[in-house]
């Protein structure tokens, strides 16, 4: 459910890199795991908070979820490996990239998420959690713009608001 061909056209490249970044909450991971997902050499790692993680050397792509969270030595190491690269971070790191001489493109969570894209995520989630046949309850537009205006690209924010509503749903309806 998340669009990855500018992504994919951009990891054409050599030594291309990719960052998701946002704030938590905003889909970063989301799309780490679908391009993971569409290259079998490549490797994710997350790097917890305050915990040092071991960053693999082979896989291609390597895709680091909480890049911000890499030490000094490994960015240095990774940022000037001669592998593809995809981050997920808080940390906007495209001018180290570019001294790295690397082809970077930056995807924000507020150009990936809009009304109609929250709509078709959160309807796909429903569809994907049914436990049966029969009629199941959707998002309707109106219902997302009102959330992305409150809660901006926090989809993990709009995630808690939508159970709430759906715990008070008394009947099978679109919300």
């Amino acid at each position: 459910m998340v669009e990855l061909q500018e992504a994919l056209n951009h990891l054409e490249q050599p030594r291309a890199c990719v960052q998701f970044v946002g704030d938590r909450g905003q889909g970063k991971t989301t799309h780490l795991l679908a391009l993971a997902s569409r290259f079998p050499e490549s490797v994710y790692v997350h790097i917890p908070e305050h915990e040092h993680c071991r960053i693999p050397t082979a896989g291609d792509p390597l895709l680091i979820d909480e890049a911000q969270r890499m030490t000094i030595f490994q960015r240095w190491q990774v940022l000037r490996s001669s592998r593809r690269l995809i981050l997920g971070t808080h940390e906007d790191f495209a001018k180290a990239l570019r001294h790295a001489r690397r082809p970077v493109l930056t995807l924000t969570a507020d150009r990936l998420t809009d009304a109609g894209r929250l709509c078709k995520i959160f309807n796909a989630r429903i569809e994907a959690a049914r436990r049966a046949a029969g009629p199941i309850p959707s998002i309707t537009l109106g219902t997302a713009s009102a959330l992305h205006a409150r809660f901006g690209s926090d989809i993990r924010s709009i995630e808690h608001a939508l159970y709430e509503i759906f715990q008070q749903l008394r009947d099978v309806q679109d919300v």
